[in-house]
């Protein structure tokens, strides 16, 4: 008896540690004092000592050296010199520029009111509909709402998944860019205003499209002051817009009067760091083979244009699920795995600027042919993100990313449920691994209410169920010891072809790399996805996609609008940069999966 009571207690003294070390560990990550961990604050900083100390303190050696690999991101774009908007003598107070906008200064331009600034397709079967049809905008200023003609209309087909992403900003500047647009005006749209003509303030978001940069200048302004500009017709903007909800149709015109508008911004950058810690494994041969272990520490701050909080500007975003409670399990299976003495090496890396665009672990993989000689092959990641919130269901996805795995993911006796599947789907990132053909799994407890609000607190962690998923990983760990390493699946897709989310129109199938150094002007494509248009033109990693049939592609904004703008079935040319020689070829853009 006293023998099983022993037993007992030494189990519940080894899950209590482990809840503690959770709840400690989470806790501080989440806390206001870290105000978000974003990249470039201070409290990121935090997060970044606090691991290094951690890794430290269970014997993990630093990788070449240092614990911190350093990369610099975009953090912000600063206002300089003047920034104003409007006709002469009476210029708008509130003016904010957009902070993609490019810097200039243009006057005595004429203006246009464009409605939502959209153009579908003329191949397009289902819907027509053309802000700009019939209207002359070259080297004029364009004022266009947010929004679509689908507000204040439950009938309309902009209501359509195929049509959501018209709303976009950015979608709206570089439209009026191909349509010859020198300035661009951004207005709220007045039928969302609860107190319209009243309404806050433009806002200057200082990192707003994450430091790329439109060929027009760029702003906000209010329907209060527009109005003013208006009043000559006897018009006002929630009647132009009611009138396009009533009708279906564009409601676009010149507006009287000459305009002056300037823009003045810089560009600023930093310096961040992933944190990386070694543990070398224990057999001469198999210590070349190394396995990955990772999850993204940053998060939003006060939110930002990544908040899906609508009350939350200003408010700290902790991210206790998104993601410090990947973080803490990672740095507990080091603490594990140091005891177990494995044969192959382990790389526990925790990925800064994820929020930003998965910046840190595209920094890992790139950098590692620096690090493969002296540690060896990346043969396999695992990746934790949002790991505490459990549901229904753990999910382990990207199971197709090697036909190893299946076999490697034994069932055992657990608490709660782990679902396979094959798709690694979500931006996160496991992607930078698969996108280099190094098979990856994503562990997570998938999206809830609180994901990217100031609601996503350390008091809603499911510290149990966290050990539950330390436990699965370190069976799994067990099994890959036992075994030979995974190998990619060359027919793994997981269905991405340009990172974009739902609703764009055409497929290409040119992956491209998130965070691309600001030298170059266009989209480098890390891959060319299955079957796909970019596959058959002749694609390959590394090239420099710069042209999609009319549209010059300089950014990733540039490519989305492309694959709104033309349509399954479109015959286009595509140009790419391999090196310093430019290639050409007619593709036939095929149908959107999503």
């Amino acid at each position: 008896m006293r023998k099983y009571l022993i037993t007992f207690l030494s189990i519940a003294l080894s899950f209590n540690l482990s809840a503690g070390f959770y709840e400690e560990a989470v806790q501080y990550l989440a806390s206001d004092k870290l105000e978000g961990r974003k990249p470039g604050t201070p409290g990121n900083v935090s997060a970044t000592i606090y691991s290094i100390d951690k890794m430290k303190s269970f014997g993990l050696k630093p990788l070449a050296g240092s614990y911190k690999q350093e990369f610099t991101i975009f953090t912000e774009m600063v206002k300089s010199g003047e920034n104003f908007f409007g006709n002469s003598g009476d210029l708008e107070k509130l003016f904010q520029p957009i902070s993609s906008s490019l810097s200039g200064k243009i006057e005595k331009r004429k203006m246009v009111f464009a409605g939502y600034g959209i153009t579908i397709p003329k191949s397009d079967t289902k819907l027509k509909y053309d802000d700009y049809k019939d209207l002359d905008v070259k080297d004029k200023i364009v004022v266009v709402m947010t929004g679509d003609p689908a507000i204040g209309n439950m009938n309309s087909p902009f209501r359509h998944p195929d049509y959501i992403n018209y709303r976009s900003i950015f979608y709206k500047l570089k439209n009026a860019i191909v349509h010859g647009a020198a300035g661009v005006i951004v207005l709220n749209d007045p039928l969302s205003l609860e107190n319209y003509p009243e309404e806050n303030a433009p806002y200057f978001n200082p990192t707003e499209g994450g430091g790329n940069r439109f060929s027009a200048l760029a702003g906000y302004v209010t329907n209060k002051w527009m109005n003013k500009v208006l009043k000559g017709k006897s018009l006002d903007t929630l009647s132009l817009q009611k009138k396009i909800r009533d009708t279906g149709a564009p409601n676009s015109f010149e507006i009287e009067g000459s305009f002056d508008m300037a823009v003045n911004l810089k560009k600023k950058t930093g310096r961040v760091s992933n944190v990386v810690g070694v543990l070398e494994g224990s057999d001469a041969e198999l210590k070349k083979e190394v396995i990955v272990l990772g999850a993204h520490f940053d998060h939003l701050g006060y939110g930002g244009e990544s908040s899906m909080d609508p009350h939350g500007h200003g408010k700290i975003h902790n991210g206790a699920d998104d993601n410090a409670s990947g973080t803490a399990l990672v740095l507990k299976l080091a603490k594990e795995l140091v005891a177990k003495k494995p044969k192959r090496t382990y790389i526990f890396t925790l990925f800064n600027a994820e929020e930003m665009g998965l910046l840190g672990s595209a920094h890992f993989v790139d950098m590692w042919a620096r690090h493969g000689e002296q540690y060896g092959e990346l043969k396999a990641m695992l990746n934790f993100d949002m790991v505490g919130r459990y549901n229904e269901a753990v999910s382990v996805m990207g199971a197709a990313t090697s036909l190893e795995w299946n076999k490697l993911l034994t069932p055992f006796e657990s608490k709660v449920k782990f679902t396979v599947k094959k798709e690694a789907v979500g931006s996160s990132d496991h992607a930078s691994f698969t996108a280099k053909k190094i098979p990856a799994l994503f562990f997570t407890t998938g999206a809830h209410e609180d994901y990217h609000t100031s609601n996503d607190t350390a008091e809603k962690i499911d510290y149990s169920a966290m050990r539950e998923i330390e436990k699965y990983s370190l069976n799994l760990v067990s099994s890959l010891e036992r075994s030979e390493a995974p190998t990619f699946n060359p027919d793994y897709s997981d269905g991405s072809d340009s990172g974009r989310p739902r609703g764009y129109g055409a497929h290409l199938g040119c992956v491209p790399e998130f965070g691309q150094s600001d030298d170059i002007v266009g989209v480098k494509c890390v891959r060319a996805s299955d079957n796909s248009p970019a596959l058959k033109a002749g694609i390959i990693a590394g090239d420099i996609l710069i042209q999609i049939g009319d549209i010059e592609i300089k950014s990733i904004y540039d490519l989305a609008f492309a694959l709104k703008y033309y349509r399954a079935g479109d015959k286009v040319e595509l140009a790419w940069k391999r090196g310093s020689e430019t290639l050409r070829k007619e593709v036939t853009l095929s149908k959107s999966s999503h």
